[in-house]
């Protein structure tokens, strides 16, 4: 039989494939898509620990959502122009009035001789005032929750959890779940379309379980895994292979699906926009709320913008497009 989806397969990797290792290597793990400071990455890892350990680390997971946050803000803020020392004398000095609260509130928090996390708002701008390029920050200033949640998860006991990431890239996600020690916890498969960034993958975790394949046909039985994660794919498929890829996702999955989108809102109906051989849409989240409730999935919708008004009062993310699905499997 014909696969009606061989087309858009060949273009959906000849768009990585054209790239060079290295360029794949470090795409999408850098500036606000770096997984240390991008809250939906943090929210994945937040999604494990949680179910390994219901309620143990809420603190920290505040606590790195927080980071996440701040260090977003300080990034987009040197890298439009500002000089790092005069961001931190404003900053401290509580003489800036286009700085959000919560970093102003962190900023205090982070003296405190109490406080459980060194002073990474300091750091990172006098880090970069220190030879750092403009719109970077130091890699130890970005390791600070990964380490965090080393000593945290040391001596830590759980059941294991099995869980499958489409589109992995090159381990883009995984080598920080790896990272702040929470690899060791579950049973991870990573499958991509490109073989350049599964190669990527090997070479950084040679004893994973990492595969080429595509979300659209991958040959993974039914209700393999626990957990399904996904990360910034479907707004790159046709209407028909997001469809295609969303029943793949339920297929898989025995438990719970997270989706993360970063193109994604409350409106009528999807946006399909092709972009050359792939596509840049806007997602309607009620239109996929519904595509998965017909899969047998009961969804719980997060903004990601919302979420973070909650709980830090920030009145606006760099993304106020990004949203995250949490989809259980009904039985």
């Amino acid at each position: 039989m014909d696969d009606p989806f061989q087309a858009e397969n060949a273009d959906l990797r000849w768009s990585w494939e054209r790239y060079d290792y290295d360029h794949l290597d470090a795409y999408l793990v850098s500036g606000v898509e770096d997984p240390r400071i991008n809250c939906q990455s943090i929210l994945t890892r937040a999604f494990i620990a949680d179910t390994l350990w219901p309620g143990r680390f809420t603190d920290l997971i505040d606590a790195e959502l927080r980071f996440g946050v701040v260090l977003t803000w300080l990034l987009l803020q040197t890298k439009g122009g500002r000089e790092p020392n005069e961001l931190l004398d404003s900053i401290a000095a509580e003489q800036d009035p286009a700085c959000p609260t919560v970093v102003r509130e962190t900023y205090r928090w982070l003296q405190e001789d109490g406080c459980p996390a060194p002073d990474y708002l300091s750091a990172a701008l006098v880090d970069s005032s220190a030879g750092q390029p403009a719109g970077t920050f130091c890699e130890p200033v970005l390791d600070t929750f990964c380490n965090l949640w080393r000593v945290a998860l040391e001596g830590q006991h759980a059941d294991r959890i099995s869980v499958v990431e489409p589109a992995c890239g090159s381990a883009n996600d995984f080598r920080f779940i790896a990272r702040c020690g929470l690899a060791r916890f579950i049973d991870y498969t990573g499958f991509d379309i490109s073989p350049k960034n599964i190669a990527n993958a090997k070479r950084r975790f040679p004893d994973v379980n990492f595969l080429t394949a595509s979300v659209l046909h991958c040959s993974l039985p039914d209700n393999a895994f626990d957990y399904v994660l996904v990360h910034d794919l479907f707004e790159h498929l046709s209407e028909e292979a997001m469809n295609r890829a969303l029943a793949e996702v339920m297929r898989l999955v025995r438990r719970e699906a997270w989706l993360h989108f970063f193109s994604a809102e409350r409106r009528t109906e999807h946006v399909i926009r092709p972009a050359g051989r792939y596509h840049a849409n806007l997602l309607s989240i009620e239109r996929l709320a519904e595509r998965l409730a017909a899969l047998g999935g009961a969804v719980e919708v997060v903004s990601i913008t919302e979420l973070l008004r909650r709980k830090f009062a920030l009145d606006g993310y760099y993304n106020p497009r990004a949203a995250t699905l949490l989809v259980t499997k009904s039985p």
